[in-house]
């Protein structure tokens, strides 16, 4: 388990180091590369302050607390709940879905 979380944290730090030198063209003309691609979804939480969770559901242990205009790294789903990752804290963690924006569950 704690080798999955260094991994995780060793790679989500790589998909951040992208690229920021420009390349010139024989033309004349400066072009940006493209952003790397993050792999997660993002949800910015709406509720006032939100319980984060071990599990899906409200019968499993509080872990943390977000606050509303937070961001988070969407990391898996079940139902009416993401499972998201908050590195500064290096914490997996369960939010429910009517607390959040930006984000859709499958159907």
């Amino acid at each position: 388990m704690k080798f999955s979380v260094i991994l995780l944290t060793v790679l989500l730090f790589l998909a951040g180091c992208g690229n920021t030198v420009s390349v010139d063209n024989t033309d004349g003309n400066t072009q940006q590369p493209n952003p790397p691609n993050n792999p997660f979804q993002t949800v910015l939480v709406t509720g006032r302050t939100v319980n984060l969770r071990q599990g899906p559901g409200t019968q499993y242990a509080i872990v943390g607390s977000v606050h509303a205009g937070d961001s988070l790294m969407v990391t898996g789903e079940a139902p009416d709940w993401y499972r998201i990752y908050l590195p500064e804290k290096s914490l997996f963690a369960w939010i429910y879905a009517g607390l959040t924006s930006g984000a859709v569950l499958p159907q």
